[in-house]
Parts: C-alpha cells; structure tokens; sequence
C-alpha cells in the first residue's frame, strides 16, 4: 500500500487531520458490488435526498446505547500501541524507537489492580434490514467503516453484506486509514442506512474495508462510527453522522451525552444517551464550557494538580486547548507538560524506548487524584487509574497513562471519562462536565 496525500483535508495547527488514503498498487483491487436497482424512498418520483429522514427513532427524540467492555488480547492493546495510535490519529511525530518498540510488548495482568485496556463498543445495524456490528463510539473521528463481504482477512470480525440490504448504494472511492503502530484498514465508500438505538439515519456515507492489518483482524470491534463534525475525517467532504442525525433534527436536543464506568460482570462498561442528559449518572450540576476549536470536541483546560492524601494539593504549570476522545485510551501532552506532571510522582521515569513510566505501586506512594481544572471547576481522576500495564523486563514498573507526543492541545481519554460524566452539545458548540457516580 502506498500512502497518498488528501486533498482538501482538513487542517489543524497547520497540519492534515484527516490522516492517510490508502491506495492498492497493481489492477488487482477489489470492486465494490454493483448496485442492481436503487430502491431507497423516493418523493414525488425524485431519489430521497443524501440526509434523509428518520424513521423508527422514539417519539421524543432520545436513545440510549448500553457499551460493553472486552479485554483484548495482542499486542496492539499495549500502552506503547496505544500512545502511537493516538499520536497518528492527530497527525502528530511519534518517535522512531516507540514504533521500533511498539509491537514488541506483551500485555500481562498482574497484581495492584492494574490497567489493561479494554475495548468499549456499542451495537449498531447498518442497511435494511439492519445487520448489527460493535462499533467503537468515538468522538475523535467523523468516519463510519466497517469489514466488507469481499474481505479475506476479516474473519473475525462480522462483515456487510450489501446483497442483503435494500438500501445499500454504490459509490466505490477509495477508503483508507493508516497506523505508524502498523495497523490499517482500507477500501472503498458505499452509502445505507445506519441504525442506532431506535433512530435510523438514510445514505449516510461507510467505509467497507477490504483488507486489513492484523492488528484489526484480532480486535474485539468490528469497526468504528464517528461522532465528530463533519470535517475530521478520512474520507473527505463526506457529512458526519453526528452532523447528519443533528441538520435533520432527528433528536429531542442536539446532544449525546457519554458514562463510562468499570465493567460489570456482564460486561457493561457504560452508556452513551442521545438527545438528553441522564441526570442520575453524576453528582452535582453540569459546568458548561464553550469549545475552542470549531469541528473538534476541544475545550481549554485551566489547570492541572495532584491531591494527595494527608499533604494536600500541588498545582502544575499545565494548561492550555485540550480535546475530549473517546476513542483515546491515554492522556496525551506536550513533553513538557509530561514531564511537568510526572514531577508530582516520586521516581517517574522518561525512557528513551518505553516513554513515561512509573512504580506499580504508585498508589500506595502517592495515595489521591489527579485533578483537571475546567471551567473554574476540578474534575478528579484517581492515582490507581494513572497506572498500566507492566513494563517487559523491568519488576515493578508500569506504563504511564499520562504521556507524551502532543503539540499544541492536550488529549483527554478514557482514563479522564471514566471518572467523569460528559455532555457534547452539538447545538450550543459546548461541552457538560460533572464527576459520575459510579
């Protein structure tokens, strides 16, 4: 495969956010299945328009969609991994000997109630009838994609099979995504209906791979929607699904609102509520905060401080625009920024190959939080959940989940989200934060 630069890609800091386009070299690539007749709605004899309508959705415009949990196995879910895809993801540099490095290391659980990653996923139907697949719900990404019938590789993950959809309509250009970790996915873009929750959304725009790595071939997911705005994705010009069920007023309110929490014994990790705001999930009020940065779910962050129980609060020199992913597992900033917050933590190293890493027992050393300061208000996130797996080769150290490679923003993930309740309203251009119950 042969890395192609977008055209009209968005652009951040100077920077294309889209990411790669995969283009297959040689006149072997597969074709998208022909489209035998279009059958989708049509309105006083004309084909219904690219937004569509709702249909199915309940009557008062709100859903929600329960998210599972799954450990994964492999290498891909490493902190290492996990660092370098977050890093690519934001078109930011990541060092060559994390990538030398990156799939070298094992993910083992040990003892202390170490962090290991977990997939996190929701089911979505797409065609009609419906054809259900765990999707990652990300709010750093515009894309929906997903395995196709004709991938060879895919054989763990569901594929789609545009012969049993209705609505399914060709469109064929070429799709791709694209890890310095080695991972990529890549195809073609068909148009059919999406279907989440009770809501159905019409010629919304998917990319059906037709090959990819085997880091994608082990995942517990079988791909990925979107809910960013339009403009960040890898498929230029296409119009996002956040953006789509939002023009058309499909919900009771221009919002989803996101709890993540330690998975239970059956798995559940969580729920994403669209059109409202379950009030239920968090203590106190919501503080609303403006986005600072249009099309991103960026916000700034005011400050960062350790409690530590018994001592008290040490304040770092770290702030600045700081995006909220929920397709990010880590924390993410500047390198100095990282090693401003590793100072906090007694005997915290830099490595040249591991990058941050710190005790295992960490909690024990530096018993409290980890508070981010946003809208005047400190949001916490405890000691225990900073810590990762272990590092191969080194007793007693783990990875960091607070690391290095951003730029100019900070990149808030699951680490920050499974403390803490958020609320992205689309319509308002603004975010809702408040400390869940758990």
């Amino acid at each position: 495969y042969q890395a192609l630069d977008l055209v009209g890609a968005p652009i951040l800091d100077g920077l294309p956010i889209a990411g790669l386009e995969l283009a297959a070299l040689g006149n072997d690539d597969p074709k998208p299945p022909q489209q035998e007749a279009n059958n989708s709605p049509s309105i006083d004899g004309k084909q219904e328009s690219t937004k569509g309508t709702a249909s199915g959705w309940q009557e008062n415009g709100t859903f929600k969609i329960p998210v599972t949990a799954h450990k994964s196995s492999g290498a891909r879910v490493s902190t290492m991994a996990a660092r370098v895809r977050t890093l690519q993801k934001h078109m930011l540099d990541v060092p060559g000997k994390w990538l030398q490095a990156v799939e070298k290391l094992p993910v083992k659980e040990y003892g202390f109630g170490i962090e290991v990653e977990y997939q996190y996923y929701g089911e979505v139907g797409v065609g009609t009838p419906p054809q259900i697949f765990k999707l990652d719900l990300d709010t750093g990404s515009g894309d929906v994609w997903l395995a196709g019938q004709q991938c060879q590789v895919c054989g763990r993950h569901k594929k789609f099979n545009p012969n049993k959809s209705s609505t399914y309509k060709a469109e064929g250009r070429k799709w791709g995504i694209s890890y310095g970790d080695g991972s990529f996915a890549a195809g073609y873009t068909i148009r059919d209906t999406v279907k989440i929750g009770n809501l159905t959304v019409p010629n919304q725009v998917i990319g059906l791979a037709t090959n990819e790595s085997h880091a994608y071939q082990v995942d517990t997911v079988d791909g990925l929607l979107g809910l960013s705005y339009s403009g960040v994705s890898f498929i230029p010009g296409v119009t996002t699904f956040l953006d789509n069920i939002v023009e058309n007023s499909y919900l009771k309110e221009p919002i989803f609102s996101v709890y993540i929490k330690e998975k239970d014994e059956n798995d559940y990790a969580g729920e994403y509520l669209f059109g409202d705001i379950d009030r239920g999930r968090f203590s106190g009020e919501l503080t609303w905060v403006p986005l600072h940065q249009p099309k991103f779910w960026e916000i700034m962050l005011d400050g960062v401080s350790f409690n530590v129980d018994g001592i008290g609060k040490e304040v770092m020199d770290i702030k600045g625009p700081a995006i909220i992913d929920t397709g990010t597992t880590l924390i993410v900033m500047s390198d100095e920024q990282a090693t401003e917050f590793h100072r906090g933590i007694p005997t915290a190293e830099n490595s040249d190959i591991y990058g941050w890493i710190m005790p295992c027992n960490v909690e024990q050393v530096v018993p409290g939080n980890l508070s981010f300061t946003i809208g005047g208000n400190d949001f916490s996130v405890p000691v225990k959940h900073l810590v990762r797996e272990p590092v191969k080769g080194l007793d007693g150290w783990c990875f960091s989940a607070v690391t290095s490679g951003a730029s100019n923003f900070i990149i808030l993930g699951d680490v920050f989200l499974r403390s803490n309740y958020v609320v992205f309203d689309r319509g308002q251009a603004r975010v809702g934060i408040a400390p869940s119950k758990h």
